[in-house]
């Protein structure tokens, strides 16, 4: 974690979400890969698949990896190991965006924000591969903040608060990036500064907005 700052003002921190903002992924290729696996129709995978409590759960970090795959075993009707389960669960993953990447690296974003911080909903497993497959372009940002880590999910309440307490701050001192609008309206009734992301030079805008001394008061 950054170090405090001198000064006693609030510190305000940049949060950038990871699937959809920091790096592209898509989900249909699991399902692709499943049905692959399994030699059945994708089409038949996408009708049985949904984000459902078992899922919400995984990513509180509520149930083990073992566990979720036998419910996806079920779920999908498919006669599939954990290792191919697995494979195809983090087969989702696209690339990063090398503008966006030099955007958060950039002198004037670094001095709006003490500190410039990955958040996501995720589990365990995709994780670990992420933060694997990114490894090299992680370092652009101070820390990341997961789900399953946490034991909350955003856009609630519980999971902006554990961040902001994690960086001595508080929610109003948050500015959250995100490419889900329904989740950047949720942020914003909890009194939380966001932006629903479209592409670097968009976001480029919305941080001009913001004043540089690193305080939005």
């Amino acid at each position: 974690m950054p170090p405090m700052p001198s000064s006693d003002r609030p510190r305000r921190v940049l949060l950038v979400d990871m699937g959809g903002v920091f790096f592209s992924y898509s989900f249909l290729k699991a399902l692709d890969a499943w049905a692959d696996a399994a030699g059945q129709d994708p089409e038949q995978l996408r009708e049985r698949w949904l984000i459902d409590a078992p899922f919400d759960a995984f990513e509180r970090g509520e149930i083990e990896p073992a566990d979720y795959l036998e419910h996806l075993r079920r779920l999908l009707a498919v006669d599939l190991n954990d290792e191919q389960l697995e494979a195809g669960w983090n087969s989702i993953y696209g690339t990063t965006d090398p503008a966006l990447l030099t955007l958060l690296a950039a002198p004037a974003v670094r001095r709006r924000f003490d500190a410039v911080v990955g958040v996501s909903n995720t589990n365990v497993l995709h994780a670990a591969f992420w933060r694997d497959l990114f490894r090299e372009e992680l370092p652009v940002l101070d820390t990341v903040h997961c789900s399953h880590e946490i034991g909350a999910t955003k856009p609630g309440a519980a999971f902006f608060d554990h961040v902001a307490a994690a960086h001595h701050t508080t929610r109003e001192h948050l500015v959250l990036i995100d490419d889900i609008a329904l989740v950047t309206d949720a942020a914003t009734e909890l009194g939380i500064r966001a932006h629903t992301y479209q592409d670097p030079a968009a976001l480029a805008s919305y941080l001009d907005t913001l004043d540089p001394a690193k305080d939005p008061s």
